[in-house]
């Protein structure tokens, strides 16, 4: 029912809720507005937990710095801006950050910076690196967003080389040519680190027509000849080559993406690749990826045909279903063998239907997953972590050390910030956890500040009993920043205090002084 009242909402507003960016707007409102507000369905009782003693104690008992909302980075860790990587803290509005949309690299501008302090640290190992973030920073697995200290061994998370963030963007422009550079280098390429293209052959107009090809296909790309020498062990000396060699991580690993071959190391040129679905997307795709194979591994015959030659028989068996060719043995090694007729194409020959379209036109996303290895809790600091938040547009995403994760998109416009919390018992004291259990429990509500302070004094009041209670609550109030009047340095402060609290103007002074002991009342 809330998703269906936000998606209505969202429609008296003037948007159209199938929109890209919008179309899981209304389920992530919804999870929003049940998570910002799930403090109704716990009771106080519940909370405390029966966790109240006799004490002969009646001195003041401070609870200070309990943040009441989080989703910040450290200082030092890094964030991935365009440019190069950047520390959280010399992040500043205006700066442009890396962000995956849909799998895909996009460009976001950061639009506000707040930090705040905490003690309360996770760090997140990967098998592609670590990353430190508060413990309900949103991270982005296979399904959905989970908070960082939610994550488990084992679970996939969203990840993008940092190496590709400084890499020239090269399009790829479908049609003939680049299904001439697949071909040709399935059939004689290879590609190391997922960055080196290599094609090295005999033949010069071979070199000279991939040369030509990889430039149409990759445009702005500048692909070289280079004469090289090359150890034949079958004639036992060097023999003089031609290699036409690309370094680019953006086309590297778009091109293993399509022939599903590794990104890691070097790859056989003959044994691993996989036959391209996307070459089907179009007859001239198809065709140039026949002509780049057979100008590597492939010879004519009389009749004008071709036969494609490969020991990668899993390739062979699936261009020969495809083309409703036979795929035949050669010789006595494990090499195989089809016949491409030069009428392949049309529907109708011999029986056969001709092109077929299989695949639609697509570019590889520039995203994988990585696995989590392990998440743990850091120590708690002596000193207070700064951590810093990024309000950013058209995006909310960004990438930290090249894994995704967001601030929450503020649904309800909230306030965050801290409360610093005190009482003087008169026979009954409670276990310190549980006075953050009471901020978080009433924090989760619709709420104002002024509201959330005095439930929380006079919760206290009433289950303790003590000779006072004292409650300060700092924070800053997202409406102020991001409508309304806008002031961004704007900060609001709020207090109860019950019994002695109220009464005695010194234990007042002296339960101000120490909240402020070592910070300043910075938030």
């Amino acid at each position: 029912m809330i998703e269906k009242l936000i998606a209505q909402l969202l429609k008296e507003l003037g948007q159209d809720v199938n929109r890209e960016g919008l179309e899981k707007t209304p389920e992530r409102v919804a999870k929003a507005l049940r998570y910002l507000t799930s403090g109704y369905d716990r009771d106080v009782k519940d909370v405390l937990n029966d966790a109240m003693f006799v004490e002969d104690y009646d001195e003041m008992v401070i609870v200070k710095d309990i943040d009441f909302f989080s989703l910040c980075v450290p200082s030092k860790q890094t964030v991935n801006a365009v440019g190069g990587a950047k520390p959280a803290r010399l992040v500043r509005v205006g700066d442009r950050l890396w962000t995956l949309e849909q799998g895909h690299l996009k460009e976001t501008v950061v639009t506000q910076v707040t930090s705040r302090k905490t003690r309360e640290i996770v760090e997140v190992r990967t098998t592609a690196g670590r990353f430190e973030v508060t413990p309900d920073h949103p991270i982005m697995t296979e399904s959905r967003w989970v908070e960082a200290q939610q994550l488990a061994p084992g679970m996939k998370v969203e990840w993008v080389n940092p190496k590709s963030l400084c890499r020239r963007p090269y399009q790829a422009a479908q049609g003939y040519a680049l299904g001439y550079v697949l071909g040709a280098v399935a059939a004689d390429g290879s590609i190391q680190q997922g960055r080196r293209v290599n094609l090295t052959v005999k033949r010069a107009e071979f070199a000279e027509k991939y040369r030509v090809m990889f430039a149409e296909a990759f445009p702005g790309s500048e692909p070289r000849i280079e004469r090289v020498t090359v150890p034949s062990s079958f004639l036992k000396r060097d023999i003089p080559m031609l290699r036409v060699r690309t370094v680019s991580r953006a086309i590297g690993e778009k091109l293993c993406r399509w022939l599903g071959i590794s990104e890691d190391g070097s790859r056989s040129k003959t044994k691993t690749f996989e036959f391209p679905k996307v070459v089907t997307s179009s007859p001239e795709m198809m065709q140039g990826f026949l002509d780049g194979y057979c100008d590597g591994d492939g010879y004519a015959t009389g009749s004008g045909g071709r036969f494609i030659v490969s020991h990668n028989r899993r390739f062979l068996a699936s261009l020969a279903e495809y083309l409703q060719t036979p795929l035949a043995r050669t010789g006595t090694d494990d090499g195989a063998r089809i016949y491409v007729s030069s009428h392949w194409h049309e529907a109708g020959w011999y029986g056969k239907h001709g092109f077929r379209q299989q695949s639609e036109f697509y570019v590889p996303l520039d995203s994988t997953y990585t696995t989590v290895i392990d998440v743990r809790r850091l120590p708690p600091a002596m000193k207070p972590h700064t951590v810093y938040s990024f309000t950013c547009e058209p995006y909310p995403t960004f990438l930290i050390a090249g894994h995704l994760g967001h601030n929450c998109e503020h649904h309800m416009i909230p306030f965050f910030g801290k409360a610093h919390i005190a009482y003087m018992p008169r026979t009954r004291i409670v276990g310190l956890s549980k006075i953050p259990r009471l901020v978080e429990m009433y924090s989760r509500r619709l709420q104002v500040q002024e509201r959330l302070t005095t439930q929380i004094a006079n919760t206290l009041n009433e289950a303790l009993q003590p000779r006072g209670v004292a409650v300060v609550m700092e924070a800053i109030h997202l409406c102020m920043l991001m409508r309304g009047v806008e002031k961004q340095n704007s900060k609001a402060v709020t207090s109860a205090m019950l019994g002695s609290f109220r009464d005695r103007p010194e234990t007042r002074a002296e339960f101000m002084e120490l909240i402020k002991s070592g910070r300043g009342l910075q938030i």
